[in-house]
């Protein structure tokens, strides 16, 4: 296989390291770390054919660098503006710009447009990490449901698909029972009871269906 065209040597390495780090960024998707490997090979096999520059790959290695860094210091625009910058400069030098003047316009394009995908990925993977880890009743906590069993004080609600056992806080209970078919809005949990309040007009609505869950 003849890979001779540098521009096609550059976007072949560029789409391949973009590629991996979508998987590892965000793993659990095989395609973008097949393509990515795929990509990457051949832009491997591309370089030492057409005997690319070392300063090209030294300038795409600081690229990666810098996007690395954006993710690990959590400095995304920044740092990936930076790395686009020296993904650019890397197709730039990567080639004979007397005997290929019109590949600089095609890296300047594919580098900002692959630069800025690198950026986006990077921020939205670094800002999932940094959320936390919500499981089980925590997601419940603000949810909207509806009264199944008045709550005076206590009885049943139905949320997020399942009946729970539910109980209305001090300031609730003073305003009389609940009663079926109202809404509620949950301020906290004790044990596997929550503890309700009355839902407020800009609370959103308790949710609609037919299928109930199991009774917590």
């Amino acid at each position: 296989m003849e890979i001779s065209d540098p521009t096609l040597v550059f976007l072949l390495v560029t789409v391949g390291l973009v590629g991996i780090g979508v998987e590892v960024l965000t793993p659990g998707g095989v395609f973008p770390a097949l393509a990515g490997i795929a990509a990457l090979v051949l832009g491997v096999i591309g370089f030492i054919e057409i005997d690319a520059p070392g300063g090209g790959l030294g300038l795409l290695l600081v690229s990666i660098a810098f996007f690395i860094a954006a993710a690990a210091l959590k400095r995304y625009t920044v740092l990936s503006v930076f790395g686009t910058v020296f993904l650019i400069l890397s197709g730039v030098f990567m080639f004979d710009r007397d005997t290929d003047p019109t590949s600089i316009p095609v890296v300047v394009i594919a580098g900002l447009v692959l630069g800025g995908f690198m950026m986006f990925v990077i921020e939205r993977a670094g800002k999932a990490r940094s959320r936390p880890v919500m499981t089980g009743w925590e997601e419940l906590l603000g949810m909207t449901g509806e009264v199944r069993s008045t709550l005076n004080p206590t009885g049943q609600i139905f949320i997020d698909g399942a009946l729970w056992k539910a109980e209305l806080d001090e300031q609730a209970t003073a305003g009389g029972p609940v009663a079926v078919g109202e809404s509620v809005r949950v301020q906290s949990v004790r044990g596997l009871t929550l503890l309700v309040t009355r839902a407020m007009p800009g609370d959103p609505p308790a949710q609609q269906t037919d299928t109930e869950g199991v009774t917590q």
